[in-house]
């Protein structure tokens, strides 16, 4: 029993709050004229002695309310059995063990010595064709479905397993195998008690996989689907086995030639995929036809092939096998009525000084990169120390960017664009550089290239273009409320499916007015995937971004492309800029670049203006903005905002 109940201490408090307004009620009538203003008062009290005699409080606290009107009956502790059901445990052991063994890969089968009785899982019986002859419990199962002989010598097998305790393995014929080389697998394991007698034999039944299906199966795990020569897989283990026979004999020589398709994605674009497909099972059934019986032939990549090349004779190999496949390629190819012409780009690498897979594949695969990006695409070369030396450099390099990337060493610097008609900068273009901890500031020209190639000019120029929004925002709260920053955008950048979501983001987080950042690409950029390029400019000009054609006229200036694009800046190049005063066609073609701008209505910026006389020049012909050394070259932070205090 509790010496406290809060429920009746709640009761108590209101009816004595109830009885203690009450007594005060006949001084209260006295003091008042109309009897009314009296109602509120005596229906209060009234309220507060109904709640406390009526209403039912809850417990407070962390006890649980229990009922009062349930009879509970006392247990009964004589009837409470104390042991478990062993019977139902045993049963619901066996259904688990029986799942476990129906859910198995292979077929079990459980022989016990002393009662005599096998046991065969349900693998087992469909292994052995025997599905419905799952009542029998014995060996007979097995006696009915393999062949006499078979039988006998299962027998024999088993009886010397029991007499010697030893384990067992053997195969068998089933009556009525699909082929003669359709057989099972039978292995015994013996279970002894603790004097060392067999008490039953757990077994295993597996088919066995004949040496033609396991060769083809093989086959087709290292088989490439479309064109039937090896695939990538079968291409780097063997690679790795030859690369080992090279270690322990010196004299083992092979190479590896990487063949790449010249511009195969136009074969699927102007034509179909079912074309290109075509063309690359035609190409492969080339090369095999004319590499000899000892050299492997993989398809490495989408349109790569990779040889491995042996036996070759000492500075001949280019003549018997690559010079033979590379001209086979030449011929034309018939596809469905079409005569085709393809080149190929085949880069080949010795083994000569290498000493694990990686590095044979990293010269084959660097030579063949240089050849695609120069001018010997469509021929054959082979791997040179050279360019292993400038492949390292590269690869150096491209570590240091990434590095550069997570260590933020990249800086801004700005170069002013101003207006010559009233001498005020109305602009700065925002120029990356790299302050390496080692080197201390890189050069652009080394590493932006590098970053492209790589796909690192993505990440980088998300860098670069948060901090330029945020450098615009602060001169932005100084009171420079007009100025403008440009920042460069690279065509992997532009082909983003989310470039203008992630602009938009940037924008958000910087709190910068659209209207203060202009983006600048290139005419390459501009004139890429045109529907989708000009779709993305669309959304950014509707978020009020300003939009330059940088390096205007050396790629494909066409007055249609800007008619269309949403447009507002063009920036001349340098190379027009520096000889106009003194070569009249640079001159012709700097008054035609600014007869364009001013026709379509688009603002005109000269780049790279370094004289008065080159000043002068654009400033006559209505040439309105102007970037250069002649005004100012790439200024730091603390120096752009001394330029913007006295020239803004």
């Amino acid at each position: 029993m509790r010496l406290f109940d809060e429920r009746m201490f709640t009761r108590f408090l209101l009816i004595f709050a109830s009885l203690f307004f009450a007594i005060f009620i006949p001084e209260f009538v006295i003091k008042i004229e109309n009897i009314f203003w009296m109602i509120p008062y005596v229906f209060s009290v009234f309220f507060l002695t109904l709640v406390a005699v009526t209403y039912k409080f809850p417990l407070v606290g962390n006890r649980k309310k229990m009922r009062d009107d349930i009879d509970i009956v006392p247990v009964n502790h004589s009837r409470v059995t104390a042991g478990r059901d062993f019977k139902q445990d045993a049963l619901e052991m066996d259904e688990l063990f029986q799942m476990m063994l129906d859910v198995s890969a292979n077929g079990f089968w459980i022989f016990d010595v002393v009662s005599g009785k096998v046991f065969w899982s349900h693998k087992s019986l469909k292994l052995l064709q025997a599905i419905d002859d799952n009542g029998i419990e014995s060996f007979d199962l097995l006696r009915n479905k393999i062949v006499g002989e078979d039988w006998l010598r299962f027998r024999e097998v088993l009886n010397t397993s029991l007499e010697k305790c030893e384990n067992f393995s053997l195969k068998v014929n089933l009556q009525n195998a699909t082929s003669k080389d359709h057989r099972l697998q039978i292995v015994g394991n013996l279970q002894k008690n603790s004097e060392g007698r067999p008490i039953k034999v757990v077994g295993a039944l597996n088919e066995e996989i004949s040496r033609f299906d396991a060769e083809k199966k093989n086959y087709y795990i290292y088989q490439d689907a479309l064109t039937g020569v090896y695939n990538r897989r079968f291409f780097l283990e063997k690679l790795n086995i030859d690369i080992e026979l090279s270690l322990q004999n010196p004299n083992y020589r092979f190479a590896v030639a990487l063949l790449d398709i010249d511009s195969f994605g136009a074969i699927n674009t102007s034509y179909s995929v079912n074309v290109g497909d075509g063309v690359l099972k035609i190409v492969s059934d080339r090369i095999k036809s004319q590499c000899n019986p000892g050299d492997y032939v993989a398809r490495f990549g989408p349109d790569v092939f990779a040889i491995i090349i042996h036996d070759y004779e000492k500075g001949q190999m280019e003549c018997n096998v690559a010079k033979n496949i590379h001209e086979a390629l030449k011929e034309p190819i018939n596809i469905d009525g079409r005569e085709l012409y393809i080149s190929a780009s085949m880069s080949v690498a010795l083994n000569k000084n290498v000493d694990q897979v990686e590095d044979i594949l990293a010269n084959a695969t660097a030579n063949l990169r240089e050849m695609k990006k120069g001018l010997n695409h469509g021929d054959i070369q082979f791997f040179s120390g050279v360019i292993r030396e400038k492949t390292m450099r590269l690869y150096k390099m491209e570590f240091e960017i990434r590095k550069a990337i997570q260590d933020k060493e990249f800086f801004l610097m700005y170069q002013p664009i101003v207006d010559i008609q009233n001498n005020r900068i109305v602009a700065f273009e925002a120029l990356v550089r790299w302050n390496q901890s080692d080197k201390g500031v890189v050069s652009p020209a080394e590493f932006i290239p590098i970053a492209e190639e790589t796909g690192l000019i993505i990440p980088m120029g998300a860098l670069i273009l948060k901090m330029a929004c945020l450098q615009a925002k602060e001169w932005v709260a100084m009171g420079y409320t007009d100025i403008q920053v440009a920042v460069n955008f690279s065509a992997k950048q532009f082909a983003m499916d989310n470039m203008v979501e992630d602009v938009r983001q940037v924008l958000i987080e910087t709190e910068l007015n659209p209207r203060n950042l202009k983006l600048e690409i290139t005419e390459y950029t501009a004139m890429c995937e045109a529907e989708k390029t000009l779709e993305i400019m669309k959304s950014l000009s509707n978020m009020g971004l300003q939009i330059s054609i940088d390096d205007f006229g050396t790629g494909y200036s066409s007055l249609s492309y800007l008619k269309r694009y949403p447009i507002h800046t063009l920036k001349m190049d340098k190379s027009f800029i520096d000889h106009m005063t003194e070569n009249e066609e640079d001159a012709t073609f700097a008054r035609m670049v600014i007869g364009i701008a001013k026709s379509l209505g688009l603002d005109l910026i000269a780049e790279g203006v370094e004289t008065l006389d080159q000043k002068e020049f654009l400033q006559k012909e209505g040439c309105r903005y102007i970037q250069g050394y002649f005004f100012s070259k790439p200024l730091d932070i603390k120096n752009a905002e001394l330029y913007l205090k006295e020239n803004y």
